[in-house]
C-alpha cells in the first residue's frame, strides 16, 4: 500500500513540475497550445484519483472514478491539441512570426525527452502493479499512445526542420560563393583600371615630352614613329598598330606599322580616322590621319575596349597636332618671309615715286603717296620730256596690293618708253592702251590715267584724261572741277582714243591730280566729292595768297592731316602743282630745272 501512495504521489509531483517546467518555456498568451501544461494536468488528475481510491474507499471510490476521467479526458484533450499544434508547423515556418514560434519548439525539445523518460517510468510502475483497475488500463494506454504519437510528430517535425535548415546552408553557401566570385571579379576589375590608369598617364607623359620637342616637316615624320613605338609597348594587350596619312581619295601619303597583323583567332580590331584639315591635302598636311590597331583580347579583357579605343583616339589627337603644329610653324615661317619681302617691295616702290620737290620755269611739284597696304596700286610720277615739256602721270590700276603694284612698275617702264616718241597727252594715252591692252584684258584688269604735260615756253598745261577723277584748278579767280573730255581706261577697249585739253596758266594758282582714294576718306556716313574737296581747299587758299611759298606746303599738310582723320580703304596718290602768271613765268623762262630736296613727311 506505502509504495501505490508513493507512487501516486510522485506522479502528481512530476505533474507539478511539468506545469513549471511549462510556464518557463511558453512564450505565447494561450497556455492551452503548450503539451507539457495539459501532461503536467493529466498526472496530477491521475495521481489524486488514485489516492483518493486508496484512502476513502467507501466515499473516495466514489470521488475517483470521475477524477481518473477527468485525467482519460485530460489525455484526450492534449492529443487533440497536439495534432492541432503539429499540423499547421509547416505553413506557420513562412510567415513573418515563425522564428518566434521555431524558437519555442527548439526550447520545448530541449525537454521532451525528460517528459517521455517521466512517462515510462510511471508505466512501467503502473505494469508492475498486481491489481490494475479497468479505467487504470485504459488511462495507461491512452498515455502510451499520446506518447508514441508525440514522438513520431517530433520525429517529422526534427527532419523537417533539418532538411530546411541544410537547404537554408545550401543556399547561403551559393550566394556566399556567388559573391566571392563577384568580389573577386571586381578586384580584377580594380587592378585592371590601375593598370590602364598607369598605362594612361604613362602615355600622356611620353606623348607630351614628344609634343614639346622642335617639330618641324623634315622631322614629323621621325616624331610620328617614336610616338607609334611609345604607344605600341605601352599598351600590353596591343598586338598590332598601323598609321597612314591619306587624302582625301584615300591615297597614302605616309605609313607606318609595328607588330604584326593576325586575322585569325581571337583579336580585337580597332579603326578609326581623323580629319586634320579641311583646307590641306598635300604630303605635308594629309586631308586625314587614319589608324588600325589590332588587340589580343579574351573574354575578360573584352571588358577594357572601349578603354584601348579612347587611347588610339587620344594618339591620332596627338598625331594631329603634331602635323599643325607643323603647318603653323611652316605659315609663321612663310609670313615672315613675305613680310620681309613685302618691306623690300614698299622700299622699291617707295624710291620709285618721286619724293623732292620739282621746280622748273613758273611749276612747283610736290607728291603724296600714301598704300592702303605694304605696296600700293597707284602710279604717280613726273618726266622731263625735253627742255621745254616736262609729263606729270597719275594713275590707279584696279585691285590692291601686289597685283595692282606689279602693273603700277609696268606702267613705270612703259611710260618712259612711249615718252621717247611722244609728247602730246593723247598720243601718250593712245599708245599706252595700244601696249598694255592685251595683258590687261588677260587679268581682267584695267587702269584709270590723267596725263598733264607741262609747256615751259608758252606756259600752259595740255591734259589728256582715261577714266580718271577729273583735276581741281584753284586761282584768285577761279576755283572749279576741270571738265575735261576723256575716255575710257586703259585696258577695256582696244582701239580706244583721247580728247587733248589745254589749261592756259595766266594767274597764279592749284592744280590736284589725285586718285579716287582721295575722296574715299573720312567718316562712313559722310561721302566726300571733289566738288567738297575743292570747296575745303578754297577756304584754306582764301586764307592766304595762292602764289606764296608756303602754299603747296599748306596743301600738303592739309592733306596729310585729312588722311589722319578719315579711314583709308583704297590707295592715295596726290599731284601738286604750283604754278605762277604767265608774266612771271617768262621772266624765268631761260632757268635750267633743277630738284630741291625736301624732308619726307611721316604717313600716317
Amino acid at each position: 500500500m506505502i509504495w501505490k501512495i508513493a507512487l501516486y504521489l510522485s506522479g502528481i509531483g512530476i505533474g507539478v513540475y511539468l506545469i513549471f517546467l511549462s510556464c518557463g518555456l511558453q512564450r505565447q498568451p494561450h497556455r492551452w497550445f503548450d503539451i507539457s501544461f495539459l501532461q503536467g494536468i493529466g498526472l496530477i488528475a491521475w495521481g489524486l484519483g488514485s489516492l483518493l481510491v486508496l484512502a476513502f474507499a467507501w466515499i473516495g471510490h466514489g470521488l475517483g472514478v470521475p477524477f481518473c476521467s477527468g485525467t482519460y479526458l485530460a489525455g484526450i484533450v492534449s492529443l487533440l491539441f497536439l495534432l492541432l499544434t503539429h499540423r499547421p508547423l509547416r505553413a506557420k515556418t513562412q510567415i513573418k512570426g515563425a522564428q518566434l514560434l521555431m524558437d519555442w519548439q527548439m526550447s520545448t525539445r530541449q525537454h521532451t525527452g525528460i517528459v517521455q523518460v517521466i512517462l515510462l517510468v510511471i508505466t512501467a510502475s503502473l505494469l508492475a502493479l498486481p491489481e490494475m483497475p479497468f479505467y487504470a488500463k485504459v488511462g495507461l494506454a491512452i498515455a502510451v499512445g499520446y506518447t508514441s504519437v508525440r514522438t513520431y510528430l517530433n520525429n517529422r517535425d526534427n527532419q523537417h526542420l533539418m532538411s530546411e535548415t541544410l537547404s537554408s546552408v545550401s543556399s547561403l553557401e551559393s550566394r556566399l560563393t556567388q559573391q566571392l566570385a563577384h568580389t573577386e571579379w571586381m578586384n580584377n576589375q580594380l587592378s585592371l583600371v590601375e593598370e590602364l590608369k598607369q598605362n594612361y598617364e604613362e602615355l600622356l607623359i611620353a606623348s607630351n615630352k614628344i609634343s614639346v620637342s622642335d617639330v618641324h616637316y623634315d622631322s614629323i615624320h621621325r616624331i610620328t614613329t617614336e610616338l607609334v613605338d611609345v604607344w605600341f609597348h605601352q599598351i600590353k594587350t596591343l598586338a598590332y598598330i598601323g598609321i597612314s596619312w591619306e587624302s582625301e581619295h584615300g591615297d597614302v601619303y605616309f605609313h607606318m606599322e609595328r607588330g604584326r597583323r593576325d586575322d585569325r583567332g581571337a583579336a580585337h580590331f580597332v579603326e578609326e580616322r581623323i580629319v586634320v584639315s579641311e583646307q590641306w591635302d598635300t604630303a605635308k598636311t594629309p586631308r586625314y590621319v587614319r589608324l588600325l590597331a589590332q588587340t589580343v583580347c579574351n573574354e575578360y579583357d573584352m571588358e577594357t575596349k572601349e578603354l584601348e579605343q579612347s587611347f588610339f583616339q587620344l594618339l591620332l589627337v596627338t598625331v594631329r597636332g603634331l602635323i599643325l603644329r607643323c603647318l603653323h610653324e611652316h605659315q609663321s615661317s612663310e609670313l615672315k618671309e613675305l613680310e620681309l619681302e613685302m618691306g623690300l617691295a614698299r622700299r622699291i616702290q617707295s624710291m620709285l615715286i618721286p619724293k623732292e620737290e620739282w621746280r622748273v620755269d613758273g611749276l612747283r611739284a610736290r607728291t603724296v603717296f600714301v598704300p592702303v597696304t605694304y605696296v600700293g596700286g597707284d602710279y604717280i610720277d613726273f618726266v622731263p620730256i625735253d627742255e621745254r615739256y616736262t609729263c606729270f602721270i597719275v594713275a590707279d590700276v584696279s585691285g590692291h596690293g601686289l597685283p595692282a603694284s606689279i602693273w603700277a612698275t609696268g606702267i613705270r617702264i612703259a611710260v618712259r618708253a612711249v615718252l621717247q616718241n611722244n609728247a602730246s597727252p593723247d598720243d601718250i594715252l593712245q599708245r599706252l592702251n595700244q601696249l598694255l591692252y592685251t595683258d590687261l584684258a588677260k587679268t581682267r584688269s584695267y587702269i584709270t590715267m590723267l596725263v598733264a604735260v607741262y609747256d615751259s615756253v608758252q606756259h600752259k598745261i595740255l591734259l589728256a584724261r582715261a577714266g580718271h577723277p577729273q583735276p581741281l584748278y584753284l586761282s584768285a579767280t577761279k576755283k572749279a572741277v576741270l571738265r575735261c573730255n576723256g575716255g575710257v581706261g586703259l585696258g577695256l577697249l582696244a582701239d580706244s582714243t583721247y580728247q587733248l585739253e589745254e589749261v592756259p596758266l595766266k594767274e597764279e594758282g592749284i592744280l590736284l591730280l589725285y586718285t579716287d582714294g582721295l575722296l574715299d576718306t573720312g567718316r562712313k556716313d559722310v561721302l566726300r566729292s571733289s566738288h567738297g574737296l575743292l570747296e575745303e581747299l578754297a577756304v584754306l587758299l582764301d586764307e592766304h595768297e595762292p602764289g606764296s611759298e608756303e602754299t603747296i606746303e599748306r596743301v600738303e599738310s592739309y592733306l596729310w592731316a585729312m588722311m589722319r582723320q578719315g579711314q583709308q580703304t583704297d590707295d592715295i596718290s596726290v599731284l601738286i602743282l604750283q604754278f605762277q602768271s604767265g608774266s612771271s613765268a617768262g621772266h624765268r623762262g631761260k632757268e635750267t630745272p633743277v630738284l630741291l630736296g625736301v624732308p619726307e613727311l611721316k604717313r600716317p
